[in-house]
């Protein structure tokens, strides 16, 4: 499966940002988009720009083109009920992108349990949680699941253990489902810094020297790695490392992923385990 008109999109913290691009983007090729988020101003807003974008491509579908959903997507229920009314509205699911995300906000060594945990329940665990619904809501028609992670997937990040830990997590995690099969495909984007409000969680020194040393990933570079991966069907469990001033790259490389050929191989041996 690749990205066509007439599919339906559930996008995660798409009030903004990566996930608002997203969405747009995939608007703009005809996809039906539903939009989670906690701002219901930012929310709305991205719905209203879905529908701008169908506009312009003449699109109108019989089903609204857009939802917005408020919703913690930690909270299992919440995030079950958002799926439930997903699949009310547009009676499909095609693309599960798993985007909300928080930063570390304080020092490791000062931040209470409730502080870390909230990083990894966001980042991690309720990625988890909407890929096997996903999967579940997928399994019948295959499906695209799109896992943002991050540099920090690769790299330590001294001022964010816990982020890193986490989207470490959410590497690994997409890495093992390379032989999901059911034609779902699972892939993981992995961008460098990109100016969005998750740097509103870095400290003021950080994100200056981000922008004026390192500077920001442009959002063109992430869509253009985005459909990369949603189009090209031999995509299977990989990750896109998106740099600030190199070419993208597939994470593992070559070398490393050939320790992975006797899985490969032996392929249909983990088709379908999650079923």
């Amino acid at each position: 499966m690749k990205v066509e008109r007439g599919q339906a999109a559930f996008i995660t913290g798409a009030g903004g940002g990566i996930g608002r691009a997203l969405a747009v983007a995939l608007a703009s090729r005809g996809v039906q988009i539903t939009v989670l988020d906690m701002m219901t101003t930012k929310g709305e807003e991205t719905v209203r720009l879905v529908e701008e974008a169908h506009a312009k491509i003449s699109y109108r579908p019989n089903s609204p083109s857009a939802i917005f959903i408020d919703c913690d997507v930690p909270k299992t229920d919440d995030l079950a009920a958002a799926f439930a009314r997903h699949q009310n509205v547009f009676g499909r699911l095609d693309i599960c992108i798993n985007n909300a995300g928080v930063g570390d906000g304080e020092p490791f060594y000062g931040a209470g349990v409730d502080s870390w945990r909230k990083v990894i329940e966001v980042n991690l665990i309720a990625f988890i949680d909407g890929t096997s619904k996903a999967i579940q809501e997928m399994k019948e028609r295959g499906g695209l699941i799109l896992n943002l992670g991050s540099a920090a997937s690769f790299i330590p990040v001294p001022f964010g253990p816990i982020y890193s830990a986490s989207k470490g997590g959410v590497a690994m995690f997409t890495r093992s489902l390379a032989h999901l099969g059911m034609g779902i495909r699972v892939n993981s984007l992995c961008p460098e810094y990109v100016e969005t409000p998750l740097l509103e969680d870095v400290p003021v020194f950080l994100r200056d020297y981000f922008r004026d040393q390192m500077g920001f990933v442009k959002m063109e570079r992430i869509l253009e790695a985005t459909f990369s991966l949603l189009d090209d069907e031999s995509k299977k469990g990989e990750c896109i490392w998106v740099p600030v001033n190199r070419p993208t790259q597939t994470w593992p490389d070559d070398e490393t992923n050939s320790k992975y050929q006797a899985f490969k191989k032996n392929g249909s041996a983990f088709t379908g385990v999650f079923n």
